[in-house]
């Protein structure tokens, strides 16, 4: 057995190109085979179901429901899973209908690329296979299925799909606050444990005396030396009197003082900043692509759907 680096292997789903890939499970062999579903000159059998439902029903069996609830969970994936084998079907007899083909060098640099993401060699890779119940020769026929289908999408979908600038801008406009970015604060704080004491510091601060030359010679604070640096913080996380004085200042304001269970606190505002923040031409390349996959996958549907209705579809489960 190969010796796998700790951390390598955890459940590995790849995420290769465009599609979730089908899992093939050992069958039972109890299970008799026969015709699930006709599509047009296609088949689909009982054992073809029972492989690509197996991990499903492992998990269904041990989720602890009652029997009846199973029942209906088991009802319910082979349906979804039936539907998903005669759109494989369907996109299979186009892509064959088209003519269009994968060779086995695209296949194997698809392995190459996943290997290489995963930092895995051959020996790791195979393992790490064999760990979620695949061979070599199946992982190669569901990326073989992965790319043809992502070819089917470029053949018939990608063409049509038009991102204009009026749709970036309408997307950025009505996500707003995600583009706005957030709003951090860039904190200094002097820390004593004397009430009396400290309020004689902020009668200093309303005299413009620096608060950062009484932090490094009062503050009892580890970061005194820095002038009572702390950094930038989202002040949501802060406890709600130390939030409510903060949110009320500008830069270069500071608090009152603030009873905290360290001791006695004043905050300085040295700058506020808003961190992720981007402009519709920084956010543009994000949202085009972001609208480019919705319009795609909302078009293969369609696509997919018009399909359906002009096929023969004879469903027998």
């Amino acid at each position: 057995m190969p010796r796998i680096r700790a951390g390598k292997i955890n459940r590995i789903i790849f995420s290769l190109i465009i599609i979730n890939f089908s899992f093939c499970w050992p069958v039972s062999a109890d299970v008799i085979d026969r015709i699930v579903a006709i599509v047009n000159n296609d088949i689909v059998t009982l054992v073809q179901l029972s492989r690509e439902s197996a991990p499903y029903m492992k998990n269904i069996e041990s989720s602890g429901y009652p029997d009846e609830k199973k029942k209906e969970m088991m009802q319910d994936i082979n349906k979804k899973i039936l539907t998903a084998l005669i759109d494989q079907s369907l996109t299979r007899q186009e892509a064959s209908k088209y003519q269009i083909n994968v060779s086995d060098t695209e296949i194997t640099n698809a392995l190459e690329n996943v290997k290489k993401a995963k930092a895995l060699n051959q020996e790791e890779f195979e393992y790490a296979l064999n760990q979620e119940g695949l061979t070599l020769k199946e992982y190669r026929e569901n990326v073989k299925k992965q790319i043809l289908q992502g070819k089917l999408i470029n053949y018939a979908v990608k063409s049509k799909v038009i991102i204009t600038e009026s749709d970036i801008k309408k997307r950025y406009e009505s996500n707003a606050e995600k583009y706005s970015g957030k709003k951090k604060y860039h904190l200094r704080n002097i820390l004593m444990d004397n009430e009396d004491e400290i309020k004689e510091i902020k009668k200093k601060l309303d005299k413009n005396k620096e608060f950062i030359t009484l932090a490094k010679k009062y503050s009892i604070a580890s970061n005194a030396l820095d002038g009572g640096d702390l950094g930038r913080f989202d002040i949501n996380n802060f406890s709600e009197n130390i939030k409510d004085s903060i949110s009320k200042l500008d830069k270069g304001g500071f608090t009152n003082v603030i009873t905290t269970a360290q001791g006695f606190q004043i905050f300085y505002i040295e700058d506020i900043v808003l961190e992720g923040a981007k402009t519709l031409e920084q956010a543009q390349d994000e949202i085009h692509e972001s609208l480019y996959r919705e319009q795609v996958d909302k078009k293969f549907e369609t696509w997919l759907e018009s399909l359906k209705k002009k096929a023969h579809i004879k469903i027998m489960l």
